[in-house]
This record gives C-alpha cells, sequence and structure tokens, in this order.
C-alpha cells in the first residue's frame, strides 16, 4: 500500500469503529490522529460554508462553471494519454486568482467519472484553499515536511466527487526549504506513481513573489498559468514563465475578463486555455 492509500484506509477505519486508547509509546509508533482532526476530516464539504468564487460548489449550473468543465475536458484530454497527473496553478503576482483557479479545476475534475483529485495547499506562505473550501484547517503539508504529522492527520475527503484536499498546515520560517526537501519529492513521486486516474492539482505561490513555486516546479509535469485581465503586466508574465523555462506549460488561463470579451467566440481564443474564472464583480482574488 501507497502512504496516501494507508492514510485514506486509517482516516476511514477511525470513523467506523471507536478504537480503545493506546499507550504514548504506541500511538507514537502507529501515528494515531488526533480525533477531532479526524472529525473534521468525514465532514464532507458545506456548500454554505464556500466561497462563492468556488462556482464549480456554489453555481454548479452557471456558465462560469460551465467554463471549467471545458477548461477539464482540454487539460485531460492533452495530460492523461503520457499520464501528466501532476499540476501546479501558479501566477506571476499575488491577488491574480490562481488558488479560485486550483479550487474550481479541483472540483471540476473530481466531478467526472473516471478521476480522483487530490488536491494540495503548498502556499505555505498565504494558504487561502481551506479558507476558499469552508474549512477550518489546523495542520497540514507543512506539518507532515516537518515529521510532526503523518499524512491521516491532515488528509481530508471532501465529499465532492473524488475530491481529497491537503490543506497547507501551520507557518513556518522556511518554507522553500521544506518543498525542495527529499520528504517533499518523495510525498510527490507517491503522489503520481500510485494510482493513473488521480490528478495531483498543487495550489503554489506567485513566481514572482517567492523562490517556493520554483522549487515546485520540478516535481511537475506541467503549469497552469493564471492571469488577470488588466492586473497582470505582460513584462511580469512574461519574467514568471522564464523563471519555470524547461516546465511544460499545460494552459494559461485568463481571470476576471471584462465583460465586453465574455461570450462565445471569446472564452477561447488564439491559443491555451483562457476561462472566465470569475465575473467582473469577482475583484482581487488569491
Amino acid at each position: 500500500m501507497s502512504k496516501i492509500e494507508k492514510a485514506l484506509q486509517k482516516a476511514m477505519e477511525s470513523r467506523g469503529s471507536q478504537a480503545e486508547p493506546t499507550k504514548p509509546q504506541e500511538a507514537k509508533q502507529a501515528a494515531s490522529p488526533d480525533p477531532h482532526i479526524f472529525a473534521a476530516a468525514a465532514e464532507a464539504v458545506d456548500p454554505a460554508q464556500v466561497d462563492r468564487h468556488v462556482v464549480c460548489i456554489t453555481e454548479p449550473f452557471s456558465a462560469i462553471a460551465e467554463q471549467y468543465k471545458r477548461l477539464r475536458a482540454k487539460i485531460i484530454r492533452d495530460t492523461s494519454k503520457d499520464n501528466r497527473n501532476i499540476l501546479m496553478v501558479t501566477s506571476a503576482n499575488m491577488s491574480e486568482g490562481k488558488s479560485i483557479t486550483a479550487a474550481n479545476l479541483a472540483v471540476a475534475i473530481a466531478q467526472e467519472i473516471d478521476h480522483t483529485v487530490l488536491l494540495v495547499d503548498t502556499d505555505l506562505r498565504r494558504p487561502a484553499l481551506h479558507t476558499y473550501l469552508g474549512f477550518e484547517s489546523k495542520y497540514g503539508l507543512s506539518d507532515y515536511l516537518l515529521g510532526t504529522k503523518e499524512l491521516p492527520e491532515i488528509l481530508i475527503k471532501t465529499g465532492i466527487g473524488k475530491l481529497v484536499f491537503l490543506p497547507a498546515g501551520q507557518p513556518v520560517e522556511n518554507p522553500s526549504e521544506l518543498l525542495a526537501s527529499s520528504r517533499m519529492k518523495e510525498l510527490v513521486r507517491e503522489m503520481k506513481n500510485r494510482y493513473k486516474d488521480r490528478y495531483v492539482i498543487f495550489d503554489s505561490s506567485p513566481l514572482l513573489v517567492t523562490a517556493d513555486s520554483i522549487s515546485m516546479s520540478r516535481y511537475m509535469d506541467g503549469i497552469i498559468f493564471v492571469v488577470q485581465s488588466d492586473h497582470t503586466h505582460k513584462k511580469d508574465a512574461t519574467k514568471a514563465l522564464s523563471m519555470i523555462k524547461g516546465i511544460p506549460v499545460v494552459g494559461v488561463i485568463m481571470n476576471d475578463v471584462p465583460e465586453y470579451l465574455s461570450n462565445d467566440k471569446n472564452d477561447y481564443y488564439r491559443y491555451g486555455y483562457y476561462a472566465r474564472a470569475a465575473s467582473a464583480e469577482a475583484g482581487k482574488l488569491e
């Protein structure tokens, strides 16, 4: 069994039966999770607590949600043949919509019958995914990388299709070093190779703001690059993409497209994947 598989199995077993208390040394060996963490992991996403911009949950039949489904179809078409299932969503700068894009795309893929999705928040400096999905997450990836928590304690089964969520975790002083560590590399390798039908989507920090995304990019099969209409400067986008040269860019998503461009013939144009990820009223998103 893989680490991910074991973690999910332990989660199900913990929810299905009440285990007798173990001695401290036994708990350490088994990496027994805190009961309240598993209680949170067992809860389905509550649509009332989800940020309204995660439209694939809050407005699943809307025109905007449909754009994510079209994006899903194109990404699966272009990546499934070569098992390019490890994807990172990033942007040049902050507040350009990368986290909202990652959340919506993950939900859209998870709702498809044939694919399982693991959504991972690797923005260890300003994590946002747990808030957008309506979770109060205390532990996550950083705790695992530091060796203080095991996977059964931090994976969250959302109840949305086949979507599992791994939050960012506790703030740390050395996020770039953690993301470049051998423990992270091994985790990504395990995520990639265990199931061919699994997509792992990483929400990473902006390329021009930190070195974190550069550390992560070398593990990726592809990059999904988000730009915000009337906000992202061409020179910033060009500079950001040059920093991950050699890593395939699966597509570019144009976020917050003005109303005068948001019609069928302009939803996708020229090259790449340009999606109306949010309406003009959405404002700045992380």
